[in-house]
């Protein structure tokens, strides 16, 4: 099933390995193999609050060693922030 999250390692390396080989190649990526590939990802970590749902305020250092806070960064349109585990850009 699409939504069990695989609890060995090789075959959580097979989805990913699968779904970037088809993102390289430009090719679509079934529906199935996404969300195995989101499952497999996320690996029962939840992925943030629900829609709507307020966050609390808080602060980070930015990439120049400033201080931003939510409350700083929320324009009149409100914010998107992101975060991602494996953020290694």
């Amino acid at each position: 099933m699409a939504n069990d999250i695989p609890e060995d390692i090789a075959e959580k390396a097979a989805i990913m390995r699968e779904f970037g080989r088809l993102r390289a190649a430009g090719e679509p990526v079934p529906t199935e193999l996404q969300a195995k590939h989101v499952n497999a990802t996320n690996d029962r970590y939840a992925t943030g609050p629900e829609p709507g749902e307020r966050i609390p305020d808080f602060s980070l250092p930015d990439q120049e060693g400033r201080q931003r806070s939510v409350a700083n960064l929320t324009g009149p349109n409100g914010l998107l922030l992101v975060f991602h585990r494996s953020a290694d850009w």
